[in-house]
């Protein structure tokens, strides 16, 4: 089942300190609590902020994850979470899938983002097999839309709110290579013991 091939990826893997699990219905204060900080939540849609809404919500998307149409992760370093991020939107021809939902707390260890970022297009890329990433931004988000334009992706169109993005599979490589410090930094094997952290 694609589920377990998810599973068995090197970006769940929690051994290394920093890593993805998915979500489970428990994370939805967390969630709530990100979704709803001003700070982080200026280009987003909109959604509820009552914690049993964010539950039932995630019970539904569950069954979505079952049937490997979705996978709504929680971003950890050393067993705090830190964000989320969402991969959906799954395409045939070409097959394509999305990525968003993409929610970082500002204080967090230097270069979780980039190595969020990388653990997604891993799972995407190397896991299930997607050609390319296509996704949207709002245009105001000058940080998210730089980011993205850095990595190698490539601006497609817009609509009235966002700029339309796909990131090619060629462009992985090249991309990996150049967060080869962030890889370095979160992908080391936890301490036997938190205690040694």
């Amino acid at each position: 089942m694609q589920i377990d091939r998810v599973l068995s990826s090197p970006a769940l893997d929690q051994s290394y300190q920093s890593h993805l699990r998915l979500v489970k219905p428990s994370d939805a204060a967390f969630i709530c609590q990100l979704r709803a900080d001003p700070a982080l939540n200026r280009h987003l849609s909109p959604s509820s902020s009552v914690v049993l809404d964010q539950a039932e919500w995630i019970t539904h998307y569950k069954d979505r994850e079952r049937r490997g149409e979705e996978y709504y992760f929680v971003i950890s370093c050393k067993e705090v979470d830190y964000g989320v991020v969402r991969v959906y939107d799954f395409h045939d021809n070409p097959r394509s899938f999305s990525w968003g939902s993409w929610i970082i707390k500002p204080a967090r260890p230097a270069g979780l983002v980039t190595f969020s970022a990388v653990m997604v297009y891993e799972i995407g890329f190397e896991t299930l097999g997607f050609e390319q990433a296509h996704f949207d931004v709002r245009k105001g988000n000058s940080k998210v839309l730089n980011f993205h334009l850095r990595s190698g992706a490539v601006e497609t169109g817009e609509t009235e709110q966002n700029r339309l993005f796909v990131f090619p599979r060629i462009s992985w490589p090249g991309f990996r290579q150049a967060s080869s410090s962030q890889i370095k930094e979160h992908r080391t094997r936890r301490a036997a013991s938190t205690e040694a952290w």
